[in-house]
């Protein structure tokens, strides 16, 4: 495999794997260390606490774009047999849904489509 399709996925993999292990690492430093429930405040917390809106907007939403991506070359790769037209589309269907999805977790995490009171205890691990 060679070409754009794939240096997309490969890019999409890698970022998808350095996500996980930072949010893996993420959740499990707020479970042991900082006693929280990771939930959805937990998630929710760096984007009320300024300036960190600025590395969790992109960090959500360049996750849900690369799971989307990387499913999408899946798809591309999938329909190896049809024409290219159809094999573009099923891409292009995936990496504009994942952008949608990502946009509207990002608004939902920072209060914009539902008002979103993040607990003291969340918005004081980034104010250490």
């Amino acid at each position: 495999m060679q070409g754009a399709v794939a240096w997309l996925q490969a890019l999409s993999g890698s970022y998808l794997a350095v996500f996980l292990l930072i949010h893996v690492g993420a959740v499990v430093l707020g479970r042991i260390v900082l006693h929280l429930d990771t939930n959805f405040y937990f998630a929710a917390a760096g984007f009320h606490v300024p300036p960190f809106q600025m590395v969790f907007v992109p960090y959500y939403l360049l996750a849900v774009v690369a799971l989307f991506t990387h499913a999408g070359c899946t798809c591309y790769w999938s329909l190896g047999g049809r024409a290219l037209g159809l094999r573009r589309m099923a891409l292009s269907v995936m990496v504009v849904t994942g952008c949608i999805l990502g946009v509207a977790i990002d608004l939902s995490l920072a209060g914009m489509v539902q008002p979103v009171t993040v607990p003291a205890t969340y918005l004081a691990a980034f104010r250490r």
